[in-house]
């Protein structure tokens, strides 16, 4: 999972020129997304190594990223 995240991170930035700030995912790509870093790392941890927000929709089939301008809240998951 990690590495399909780094790949839309990259292919984002070489498409708009911009690191994304948003990171869509339902709690399936979390728990992968999880696991590809050690236990210590918390989630709040690991979207701070990504410098991305996180987005949850549990309808989402596909992890997707996105960026935007609006001022994002963390909420605890």
């Amino acid at each position: 999972m990690l590495s399909h995240i780094y790949r839309l991170i990259k292919n984002f930035e070489l498409e708009h020129g911009i690191h994304p700030n948003l990171l869509h995912l339902n709690h399936i790509h979390i728990e992968y997304l999880k696991a590809a870093f050690d236990a210590g790392y918390s989630l709040e941890r690991i979207m701070n190594v990504l410098d991305m927000e996180l987005i949850i929709e549990e309808d989402i089939m596909h992890p997707h990223v996105a960026w935007t301008t609006v001022a994002q809240t963390r909420i605890a998951c």
